[in-house]
C-alpha cells in the first residue's frame, strides 16, 4: 500500500512555476516556426496516485486514440513525460506549422513531423527546465513518436505503484487564425518526494 503524498501549497507553487518556465522555453521556439505569434499557457498542475489514473483510463478519454511523444528520463528522481495531442489540436498544429514542403509529403507524415518537431520543443524546454535545478544532475533519450489509444500508451510502461503521476493542460493560442490547441501532459516521477525538495530549494 503507497502512502498519499500531500505537497506543501509552497511546493505546488515551485513546482507549477517549474512547469511554467518549461512551456515559456517551449513557447519562444514555437514563435521561430511559424508566421503568426503562439501564445502558450499552462494551466495549473494536478497530482494523481497510479489509482487516479487508472480510473481516469477507464473513462472514455482513455479510449481515445491520440498522437504523443514519449520521453524517459533518469537521475535523482525518474519516469516518463507524454506529451499528447487530441485529434483536434494535431490537426490545428500541422494547419498552422506545416510548410509547403511538408505539405507536398502524404498526410500521415505531415502529422507526424509536425507534431515531433512540437513535441521535441516542448520536452526539451521541459527537461531543460528540470535540469537546470537538479543538483545532480538528469538524462533522458530522445522523445519518440507515438499513436493509439491514450490508455495503451500510458500503460505501455508498467505504472509503478510509487510513481506520482503530474497532469498538465498547455493551451496554444494562435490569434491570428482565432484558434487553440490543447496539448496534455501526464509526467510520471518516482519519487515525486525528491522533485519536492528540489524545486522547492530553488524557489526558496
Amino acid at each position: 500500500m503507497t502512502m498519499t503524498i500531500h505537497p506543501t501549497s509552497q511546493q505546488k507553487e515551485a513546482l507549477q512555476t517549474l512547469f511554467d518556465t518549461g512551456v515559456d522555453r517551449a513557447n519562444t521556439m514555437l514563435n521561430y516556426l511559424t508566421e503568426w505569434p503562439v501564445y502558450v499557457e499552462m494551466a495549473p498542475i494536478e497530482i494523481l496516485s497510479p489509482r487516479q489514473l487508472h480510473k481516469k483510463m477507464e473513462e472514455p478519454v482513455g479510449r481515445v486514440r491520440v498522437a504523443a511523444m514519449e520521453l524517459i528520463y533518469r537521475g535523482e528522481f525518474e519516469g516518463i513525460a507524454l506529451l499528447v495531442f487530441p485529434a483536434k489540436t494535431a490537426e490545428t498544429l500541422v494547419e498552422t506549422l506545416a510548410d509547403e514542403q511538408r505539405r507536398s509529403l502524404d498526410q500521415d507524415t505531415v502529422k507526424m513531423r509536425t507534431l515531433s518537431e512540437v513535441g521535441n520543443i516542448f520536452l526539451n524546454g521541459l527537461m531543460g527546465s528540470l535540469s537546470n535545478i537538479i543538483k545532480g544532475g538528469i538524462t533522458y533519450m530522445a522523445p519518440s513518436y507515438k499513436e493509439g489509444t491514450l490508455k495503451d500508451l500510458l500503460y505501455a510502461n508498467q505504472v509503478n505503484p510509487s510513481t506520482t503521476v503530474l497532469f498538465g493542460k498547455a493551451e496554444v493560442h494562435i490569434e491570428q487564425l482565432q484558434s487553440k490547441a490543447s496539448i496534455i501532459l501526464f509526467f510520471m516521477v518516482e519519487p515525486l518526494e525528491v522533485l519536492l525538495t528540489e524545486v522547492e530549494r530553488l524557489h526558496n
